[in-house]
C-alpha cells in the first residue's frame, strides 16, 4: 500500500504543476485542447467545451496540450492541422479532436505562440509557481494546525550512521547513547556537535552506552547497556553536507557522520500570520539547498552517483514517508514540490525555464527565432534530459536491484 500511496502523492505533485499551466493558459485566452494526468494510453477521458480531461496509464507525469504551441506548425501555418495538433508527441499520445476543438485550432487568437511575451511567460511560469505555492500552503497549514516543533533533549542517542564516514569506520552504531567525549559530559546533541566541529581532526574518545537487545527487540526497548569507549577521528571532507549548509569548498567543517534520534517533540501553537511566515521560510530554505546541490553537481564538487535518483528512488523515499505517518508525508510533499519547481526553472530547452529563455531571446531579437535554431536547442535539451534520466535510472538499479 505504501507504493500505491507514493504514486498517489506523485500524481498530486504533477497535477498541481500542470494545473498551474492550465488555469493561467485559460485566463490568458489560450485554447487548451487537453489537460492530462499521466502519459500513454487513455484510461479515462471526458470532454467539456474545448478541453478534454484525461487520466492516462503512466502516472509519472502529465501535460497540458495548448492550441498553437508547436513552433514548427505555427511558423509554417499548419497549426490548424488536427492530426499534427492532436498528437504532439509519442509519449503524450494522440487525441481525437471534437468540432469545437477544431474550431479553436482555426482561431489564431487562441494560439499560445501568438500571445504576447508577458502572457506566454505567465503561462510557463505558472507550473513551477503553483508547486511553490502549494508547498507554502502545506507548510503553513502544518504549522498552523499542529504548531512549531521543538525537540526536547534527552540522552544523546545516535539515530543513524552514514556509511563510509568516521563514525561508521570506528564502530559507532545506531542506538548508541553518547555519555562523554574526552571525559566531558554530553547533555545535548548540540554540545556533541560543537566538540566534534572544534576537534580540528584530532582523535576523540567517545564513551557510549550500547543497548543490549534480544532478537526481534528494538534498541529503544532495551533495559541493559554495555559501556564502550570508541576512538573516532572527525573528517573535514564531507562536502555534500558542507554545501547544503552554504559553506564553500575552502570552509571545511569536521564531522563524524551521525544523525540524532529525536527525543520528545512538543509543538507550540502559532497564529496564522506566523505560520505563513514559517512556511515561506521553509520553502525558501529547501529552494536554496536544492540550488546549492545543483551548482555542486555542475561544478563537480559532489558526485552525481551519490546525489541523483530516478523514479525508483523517488517512489522508495515517498513510500517510506507514507509508512511514517501524515507528518512525514506532508514533509515529503513539500520537498518534492519545491524540488520540481526549482528544477523546471532551469534554463534547459524543453523545461519551463528553457521556454522562458527562448521567449526572452526572441524578445531581445525583435523577431521570431529561426526554426532551425529552435529545433537545434530543443534537441540538445531533450538529449540532456534523456541522458539524465538514463543515468538516474542506472543509479536506481545499482542502489536497489544489483
Amino acid at each position: 500500500m505504501s507504493v500505491v500511496a507514493a504514486i498517489v502523492i506523485l500524481g498530486i505533485l504533477v497535477t498541481v504543476h500542470e494545473l498551474g499551466h492550465f488555469l493561467v493558459a485559460k485566463w490568458c485566452g489560450v485554447g487548451v485542447l487537453e489537460f492530462s494526468v499521466g502519459f500513454g494510453p487513455v484510461l479515462w477521458a471526458r470532454t467539456r467545451g474545448e478541453t478534454t480531461y484525461s487520466l492516462r496509464g503512466i502516472p509519472l507525469g502529465g501535460f497540458v496540450r495548448m492550441a498553437g504551441d508547436d513552433p514548427a506548425l505555427v511558423l509554417e501555418g499548419k497549426a490548424v492541422d488536427s492530426e499534427g495538433a492532436g498528437g504532439a508527441s509519442p509519449i503524450e499520445g494522440t487525441q481525437q479532436l471534437s468540432a469545437e476543438q477544431q474550431a479553436v485550432l482555426e482561431d489564431e487568437s487562441k494560439w499560445f505562440l501568438k500571445k504576447g511575451y508577458g502572457l506566454r511567460c505567465a503561462v510557463v511560469l505558472a507550473g513551477p509557481a503553483f508547486n511553490f505555492i502549494f508547498a507554502w500552503a502545506l507548510a503553513s497549514g502544518l504549522y498552523f494546525i499542529v504548531g512549531l516543533p521543538h525537540v526536547e533533549d534527552g540522552p544523546v542517542t545516535v539515530s543513524s550512521v552514514m556509511a563510509g564516514l568516521p563514525a561508521d569506520k570506528s564502530g559507532i552504531r545506531a542506538g548508541d547513547r553518547v555519555v562523554t567525549v574526552d571525559g566531558k559530559p554530553i547533555p545535548t546533541f548540540q554540545a556533541f556537535v560543537e566538540i566534534v566541529q572544534g576537534s580540528e581532526g584530532r582523535d576523540l574518545a567517545i564513551l557510549v552506552d550500547r543497548p543490549k537487545v534480544a532478537e526481534g527487540q528494538s534498541a529503544k526497548d532495551a533495559s541493559e547497556f554495555e559501556r564502550l569507549t570508541i576512538t573516532v577521528r572527525p573528517a573535514p571532507d564531507i562536502s555534500e553536507i558542507d554545501l547544503l549548509e552554504g559553506k564553500g569548498p575552502n570552509q571545511k567543517t569536521y564531522r563524524i557522520g551521525v544523525t540524532p534520534a529525536l527525543g520528545n517533540v512538543t509543538y507550540t501553537k502559532v497564529g496564522l500570520f506566523d505560520a505563513v511566515g514559517q512556511g515561506g521560510q521553509q520553502v525558501a530554505s529547501i529552494s536554496l539547498k536544492t540550488l546549492r546541490v545543483l551548482k555542486a553537481l555542475v561544478t563537480g564538487l559532489i558526485s552525481p552517483s551519490k546525489t541523483i535518483g530516478g523514479p525508483i528512488e523517488i517512489i522508495k523515499q515517498t513510500a517510506a514517508s507514507a509508512n511514517e505517518g501524515i507528518m512525514a508525508v506532508v514533509g515529503m510533499m513539500i520537498f518534492l514540490n519545491v524540488s520540481l519547481g526549482v528544477f523546471n526553472l532551469l534554463p534547459i530547452p524543453v523545461l519551463d525555464g528553457g521556454h522562458l529563455a527562448l521567449f526572452t531571446l526572441e524578445r531581445l531579437k525583435g523577431s521570431p527565432l529561426s526554426m532551425r535554431f529552435q529545433q537545434g536547442v530543443t534537441q540538445v535539451g531533450m538529449g540532456l534530459l534523456l541522458l539524465l534520466m538514463v543515468f538516474a535510472i542506472g543509479n536506481d538499479l545499482v542502489r536497489h536491484l544489483l
